[in-house]
């Protein structure tokens, strides 16, 4: 009888083993996948049918979805009753075992069914789906399986930052799709910061006609591009317009996206301030749109009653704009040198027995604060609004870590906290070695180290831990100014964060994440997404032994199951030059190429090549 089960749960171990590499290549990974024999042809023959409810959102952009997929133009009807066979059904039900943005996917060899309580579940079993689609193929075979799924975090962000450099609303809209794809829900859109004014105010027209608008400095280093002049033409930049603005909010409305406006103050405010330089607390300042990273006097004055109105006014138009419940003002990196020689600023202090700069901003957060709540909308500000005496109610955006500890210290003070670690998240980073990218911050982010990211501080309690509404991954503008550039730092880094965002820590594995993102380039490529292969370069770090007159490399890549070839001779790397097995020994001075290779002896990504001195 022993020997009986023991042969069985042999066999049953096979049958796992094998059904796992049945799995299609999920991202992210679902809380579970069961598959089965057999497959479901998907065909111009296959009827989908979607709830009525949902018809007008749900109907043109199945069935748009699934053209671009196939090729196959598909008849999408509305309703419940279904063929007997070959057909795909949206069930709304009302399943208490399936959690809000949650879905069942159970495809048989003669039905697709995807059940979910919420129109963000139907959505997102559909991305499950699409994820079993071939590419690149004539024949659509889905393989049958039962998925079972739901978010960790209700916030799966992603930020765009179009101030420092402006992109079109059809690149933003293409980016929520792909967003929307990987089942993230928040698109944070910074508007405005030193460098621009994206968002049209129709009762301060001057932050568009001319806070949208900068002197040329293309091809000058960012951080070294000279202030501009009032005389010199100011041709670099554009916005938004409401409607523009409304078609973007639609757009992502179908696609189960919430769209966050950040209104970013009292710092990173050069634009506003050189639209109307009566906000700043000084008048003999260089009142231009920044050009690059240097942006004097760019703080509001925290003093006068004029800023309030002006912030009143201009938060009530975003606040009608845009329907989210939440409204993002910044608060970051303010340099207060003019509030400490401001006498109406120090006034307030004294008034309100503020004992420092640092207080004074907390008065100024909260008088935003009680702006925003009036009109219905939470606030969302950055790490720093936590710093004088806090902004309770609000929400936080912890960003910086190290020696800052707001990842910990928010939700330890009751504070609702979105994760969006500069360690970890910060994607306008570099993703490969700094001599080998396009320019950036001298820090590098390689995937892996997004992928790596852990939301929730082992420090929180329970409780605490609970007020952790997910993570945010942020792609500053200042280094990208092409869509082009702003897709390449975005993805596949993007991806890894989607995972970190809904996967569940122990269905996280690299080596099958990098498996599965593998399989989605093919599907990239389709789209025409410009997307990353940093992840396979090889890293060299040597040293010089002056002693021996010897350099000592060793060679590193962040992917798993490929091998690094290597010359000293000045040639191309193939698999037929050295392989490394471990660190070695050379002469300095030599001229290293490395390369990382797939076992067909296919070249992965971008050959290294390093003079070891």
């Amino acid at each position: 009888m022993k020997k009986i089960l023991s042969i069985l749960a042999i066999a049953l171990i096979a049958l796992a083993v094998k059904a796992q590499e049945k799995s299609p290549a999920f991202i992210p990974q679902p809380e579970s996948v069961v598959t089965k024999e057999g497959s479901f042809l998907l065909s111009s023959n296959t009827t989908v049918y979607v709830p009525t409810k949902f018809k007008s959102d749900f109907q043109p952009y199945i069935g748009e979805k699934l053209l671009n997929d196939t090729g196959i133009k598909f008849q999408v009807k509305s309703g419940t009753r279904t063929p007997a066979s070959n057909y795909i059904l949206f069930d709304l039900t009302k399943d208490k075992s399936i959690a809000k943005e949650g879905y069942q996917l159970d495809v048989s060899s003669h039905s697709i069914i995807i059940k979910a309580n919420t129109y963000a579940g139907l959505f997102y079993g559909f991305q499950t789906l699409r994820q079993t689609i071939p590419v690149n193929t004539e024949s659509f075979e889905l393989p049958c399986l039962v998925v079972k799924d739901h978010p960790r975090f209700e916030w799966r962000g992603m930020m765009l930052d179009v101030s420092r450099h402006f992109q079109s609303k059809e690149w933003v809209k293409k980016q929520i799709d792909i967003f929307a794809a990987y089942k993230m829900n928040k698109m944070h859109w910074h508007l405005t910061d030193d460098q621009g004014w994206r968002i049209e105010i129709d009762k301060y027209p001057n932050l568009t006609k001319k806070g949208a608008w900068r002197a040329d400095r293309s091809g000058i280093a960012w951080w070294s591009r000279e202030l501009a002049s009032p005389e010199e033409p100011k041709t670099i930049g554009g916005f938004y317009t409401k409607e523009d603005i409304k078609e973007v909010i639609e757009y992502a409305r179908v696609r189960n996206v919430e769209i966050i406006p950040e209104i970013d103050v009292p710092g990173h405010s050069k634009a506003l301030i050189a639209s109307y330089p009566h906000l700043c607390c000084v008048d003999s300042a260089n009142f231009e749109v920044a050009t690059g990273g240097k942006a004097p006097d760019n703080a509001l004055c925290a003093g006068k009653e004029t800023t309030y109105e002006f912030l009143d006014n201009v938060l009530t138009e975003v606040a009608e704009l845009f329907p989210s419940e939440y409204l993002h003002i910044g608060g970051d990196e303010c340099n207060k040198t003019n509030w400490k020689k401001c006498p109406l600023c120090q006034q307030v202090m004294k008034d309100n027995d503020l004992k420092d700069e640092e207080e004074l901003q907390s008065h100024f957060i909260q008088r935003v604060n009680k702006l925003v709540t009036s009109k219905g909308k939470t606030m969302i500000g950055w790490d720093e609004i936590l710093s004088g005496k806090g902004a309770q109610g609000a929400t936080i955006m912890a960003w910086r870590r190290n020696k800052y500890t707001p990842h910990i210290d928010a939700p330890k003070g009751g504070y609702p906290t979105i994760q969006a670690s500069y360690n970890h998240s910060y994607i306008a980073q570099v993703q490969g070695p700094t001599d080998m990218e396009p320019e950036g911050p001298k820090v590098v982010l390689p995937l892996w180290k997004v992928y790596s990211y852990e939301p929730i501080p082992e420090e929180l309690t329970a409780a605490e831990a609970k007020l952790v509404k997910g993570t945010e991954a942020c792609l500053w503008g200042e280094f990208t100014p092409t869509e082009s550039h702003s897709e390449y730092m975005l993805y596949p880094r993007s991806f890894a964060n989607a995972e970190v965002a809904w996967s569940q820590p122990e269905l996280k594995d690299w080596a099958r994440f990098q498996g599965a993102l593998e399989a989605h380039f093919p599907r990239l490529d389709r789209d025409k997404i410009n997307y990353s292969t940093s992840m396979y370069t090889v890293y060299a770090p040597f040293a010089i032994n002056q002693l021996k007159n010897e350099a000592i490399v060793y060679l590193e890549t962040e992917m798993v199951g490929y091998d690094i070839y290597y010359t000293l001779n000045g040639d191309e790397p193939t698999t037929d030059a050295s392989k490394y097995e471990g660190v070695f020994k050379t002469k300095p001075r030599t001229l290293l190429k490395a390369g990382l290779f797939d076992k067909k002896g296919n070249l992965l990504g971008k050959v290294t090549e390093v003079r070891l001195k």
